[in-house]
């Protein structure tokens, strides 16, 4: 289950790069950029102010998936949402977030781009959402692109059985790791997560891959303290790493950008910050270079 492809991205790992968004996440952190990718079953999104009241989507053969109230088209978000409903869309207001796609159908979207793969250094991220919460589909998906040589990256917040991380060690991936806090009071109360599970498989992934990139989201009100700024690069700090030179790490500052498809989701956005001043980035950017490390800001 996906919910995006973008080709030629030059973002989440070097060159051009095709970007395969799963759906499904284990956490719900309050500031999350990609709402959609949460759940795991297809979602609507609707932007009311495309709907030109056609009633196209009110057909029986939708099942109710929208209807009219006070004359106006919305979601019934308790139906189940069916093929095809935001294929009579004559304007986009409805789209819809996830589609099931097969192995061989993605392999070979992503191998399209192998020529430009190959000249910028780039290839494909698997992102979400959560990737490995679908195991069986990456490493089936790995076996076919690492027989064509296409670069493999996962974005991972770990939020993982350590089973699920050790499955995937013999590829030649690159890891591109969220780092959000190593505080485990914080951690719960804002992802409702366990920080023990990404501590453990982060250590066990820095002693075992090649290519990693410690990624630290940083969000007002929640990580971007100085005490918290210790708390997490000395813990980058402190881990055994296999892979040879400076490790490197991304900052990436918080946005919200997410905010409109929250209420296309019929969703309250639950974190509402002011950007981080730029003081703050470069005192993050400082930290982090002392530590010996290659620094990114924003991505």
């Amino acid at each position: 289950m996906i919910f995006d492809v973008q080709r030629f991205s030059t973002h989440d790992g070097p060159g051009i790069r095709t970007l395969v968004f799963l759906k499904g996440c284990p956490l719900r952190c309050d500031w999350c950029s990609n709402p959609e990718s949460q759940r795991s079953s297809v979602e609507i999104l609707f932007d009311p102010k495309l709907c030109i009241l056609c009633h196209s989507c009110l057909r029986p053969e939708f099942g109710g998936a929208m209807k009219e109230v006070d004359g106006k088209v919305v979601p019934d978000r308790s139906k189940p949402v069916p093929d095809g409903l935001a294929a009579v869309c004559p304007t986009r207001a409805i789209r819809l977030a996830g589609r099931q796609v097969e192995v061989e159908t993605l392999v070979a979207e992503i191998a399209r781009d192998k020529a430009f793969f190959a000249k910028s250094g780039g290839g494909v991220t698997f992102s979400g959402g959560e990737p490995l919460d679908q195991l069986e589909f990456l490493k089936q998906c790995f076996e076919k692109l690492t027989a064509l040589g296409i670069p493999i990256a996962i974005e991972s917040c770990l939020a993982v059985e350590r089973q699920a991380v050790e499955a995937l060690l013999e590829y030649p991936i690159e890891w591109l790791v969220d780092v959000k806090h190593v505080d485990p009071e914080k951690y719960l109360a804002q992802t409702s997560g366990s920080v023990d599970q990404l501590l453990d498989n982060l250590r066990l992934l820095s002693k075992s891959a090649k290519k990693i990139t410690y990624r630290i989201p940083l969000i007002p009100g929640f990580n971007e303290s100085d005490e918290d700024r210790e708390l997490i690069l000395g813990f980058i700090g402190s881990l055994d790493r296999a892979s040879p030179g400076a490790p490197k790490v991304d900052i990436l500052p918080y946005h919200e950008l997410a905010a409109g498809k929250y209420a296309q989701l019929g969703r309250a956005n639950p974190y509402h910050r002011k950007p981080l001043s730029n003081e703050t980035l470069e005192s993050w950017r400082t930290s982090a270079a002392r530590l010996g490390a290659l620094v990114s800001v924003g991505g």
